[in-house]
């Protein structure tokens, strides 16, 4: 038998599904990290703890890197929030960045109006 605590425990853990899908061109030299993991694939798929900030940083020294698409729990994150990332870009050519600065969910129910969650 459990006791209350024990039922009320939500395991946090690799609650958050961050999909990568990037198209390389001109032969790219680039480096691309989420949370300084190390993205080597052009379909990526990381989990990350609910809870945690994510920081997507590409650098390319020659080429460009196209992100095609950045999901994150089933949520499209780019290209459609591309107005959040710096430069304001899904084309990329030298450093971007895209920092979700605090956890997911509070960032996006504020970036897509839907007010303020718990």
């Amino acid at each position: 038998m459990k006791n209350f605590y024990e039922l009320t425990t939500i395991d946090t853990k690799k609650k958050l599904v961050v999909y990568i899908e990037l198209v390389l061109h001109d032969n790219p030299i680039y480096t691309f990290t989420v949370n300084d993991l190390v993205i080597d694939k052009l379909n990526c798929i990381l989990y990350f703890d609910l809870f945690e900030t994510l920081n997507f940083f590409c650098k390319v020294k020659k080429g460009a890197i196209e992100i095609k698409k950045i999901t994150i729990n089933d949520k499209e994150v780019m290209p459609i929030y591309l107005s959040y990332a710096e430069p304001k870009t899904s084309w990329i050519t030298e450093d971007w960045t895209l920092n979700i600065f605090q956890p997911f969910y509070p960032w996006y129910h504020k970036i897509t109006g839907q007010g303020w969650i718990a």
